[in-house]
């Protein structure tokens, strides 16, 4: 073979192999865009939540309501004494909006209790797909701002999913869903900013949000990242009186029971102490001193006795607030664990609250 024949050989084959590493090069770009695009429609699948908005709004209704309200105060002397003459009636029917959530998909609908006042001249409930019906009251319980109303349908009802609350974290997606406004069912998206929450609510440990709650999501669900309850929205800390990031929610765990109760009984049973504080002891001294024993009840049987002064309640150091919190949040049969000082030596004693006799 000549020397001009290597040279074209050379060539050709160097131009093979060139344009196979170009082809290579080419492929490579395409296949990595492909990929990139996949990952971006996985991210955007993952960023939205419209799978746990379909999953929980079926279980989530508006709620209308014409509250009695009395005038307690009034501009005219003697009002009280006209009215009873002349048989006047100073209350008045004023419109309240809100929202609820199904529970049981047997009818039974938790809202807040403030949503449908203390008496109430009619709550219509608005399902979701525009359906009305006419609500009773079951039960309410003013201290955690809780009710139960129950409405007749002819199948059964979408109930909400529940998720334990206890698991929550700082800085969890949360969803809240209620009938802000009344514009109609509306979601609003933040994180669980904080846990545990009173603000000077001894029977309630909130869920503290910055998901937008205003005027009618009182009574909606607050939700996890799957659709599941995690809380039901009641108040917003606020001085526009709109949403200003501090949205409060009654957890999960603490409204099961309490519904329950309002069903079974239309009232929540707590856990009875069965003993009285010195109120002028308490007033002086910020001493929590025993002034009465009921006889059976269950201060007696932890053999509490008067006199007795109650330094700590559950190894915390003891005050009102935190004995009326614990009250408060107790069912019967809860154990309480005092340490109390007795002519000079302290004792520790356990109490069984009961229900009320």
């Amino acid at each position: 073979m000549k020397l001009w024949d290597y040279k074209k050989y050379f060539s050709m084959l160097g131009g093979l192999l060139l344009g196979a590493l170009i082809a290579l090069f080419l492929a490579s770009l395409l296949f990595n865009k492909g990929i990139d695009r996949k990952d971006k429609s996985e991210n955007i699948a993952l960023e939205s939540f419209h799978d746990a908005v379909q999953k929980a709004s079926p279980s989530v209704v508006n709620i209308y309501s014409n509250v009695i309200v009395k005038d307690l105060d009034s501009p005219f002397p003697f009002s009280d004494r006209f009215n009873s003459i002349f048989g006047l009636n100073r209350s008045r029917i004023e419109s309240s909006l809100g929202s609820g959530v199904i529970f049981y998909s047997n009818g039974y609908i938790v809202t807040n209790q403030h949503v449908i006042g203390d008496k109430s001249a009619g709550i219509t409930v608005e399902l979701s797909n525009g359906l009305k019906k006419e609500a009773k009251i079951i039960g309410i319980d003013k201290g955690t701002d809780l009710a139960v109303l129950k409405i007749d349908n002819d199948h059964e009802l979408s109930s909400i999913e529940i998720a334990n609350s206890d698991k929550l974290r700082i800085g969890d997606i949360v969803l809240a869903i209620g009938n802000p406004y009344g514009v109609g069912q509306s979601v609003s998206m933040g994180i669980v900013s904080a846990t545990g929450r009173e603000f000077n609510n001894p029977y309630s440990d909130y869920i503290q949000t910055d998901a937008s709650i205003n005027r009618g999501n009182s009574g909606g669900a607050l939700l996890d990242s799957s659709g599941r309850l995690v809380g039901i929205n009641t108040l917003i800390r606020s001085s526009s009186g709109g949403s200003e990031g501090i949205g409060l929610a009654i957890p999960s765990t603490r409204i099961v029971g309490i519904i329950n109760d309002l069903i079974q009984y239309g009232e929540v049973r707590r856990g009875w102490l069965g003993f009285s504080i010195d109120r002028r002891v308490l007033r002086v001294n910020n001493l929590l001193q025993i002034s009465y024993v009921n006889p059976g009840g269950p201060g007696e049987k932890a053999t509490l006795k008067k006199g007795d002064i109650i330094i700590s309640i559950n190894n915390e150091l003891s005050s009102y607030p935190l004995l009326f919190k614990e009250f408060a949040r107790s069912k019967p049969g809860t154990t309480i664990k005092f340490k109390v000082l007795r002519e000079s030596k302290e004792l520790d004693l356990e109490l069984f609250t009961s229900s009320m006799p």
